[in-house]
């Protein structure tokens, strides 16, 4: 699940991961959105912007872990402004932007690997 209000950003990373035939790709803009689809669906995956509108990424990842249901859920926070502190007490896996596509999809790969496996 892609989080991502910029249009731009979110575009293109939508048609990076939509590409990789393995990756069905769902997105929204915004964390009060997104909190409510995983009220109702569990992803593979979240990529999500830090910066989002009605809940930022940090504040939707508390609640990720705060839900027995989707504690396990991996996490990917991308910004160009990562809180690097808050994310590393929280153990999300992050990429600051701009960041290579390839060790994008290393990443993915890596962190839904296990749940694969």
């Amino acid at each position: 699940m892609l989080i991502e209000d910029d249009e731009e950003h979110a575009s293109v990373l939508y048609q990076a991961l939509a590409q990789e035939e393995k990756y069905r790709v769902y997105h929204t803009t915004d964390g009060q959105t997104a909190w409510k689809f995983l009220q109702y669906f569990k992803p593979h995956l979240l990529l999500l912007d830090y910066r989002l509108p009605r809940m930022d990424g940090l504040e939707l990842c508390d609640r990720i872990r705060a839900d027995k249901e989707l504690y396990d859920l991996p996490v990917l926070m991308v910004s160009a402004a990562l809180p690097t502190q808050a994310v590393a007490q929280r153990g999300i896996a992050s990429l600051e932007k701009p960041f290579d596509l390839d060790e994008l999809l290393s990443t993915i790969d890596t962190l839904i690997t296990p749940l694969q496996g």
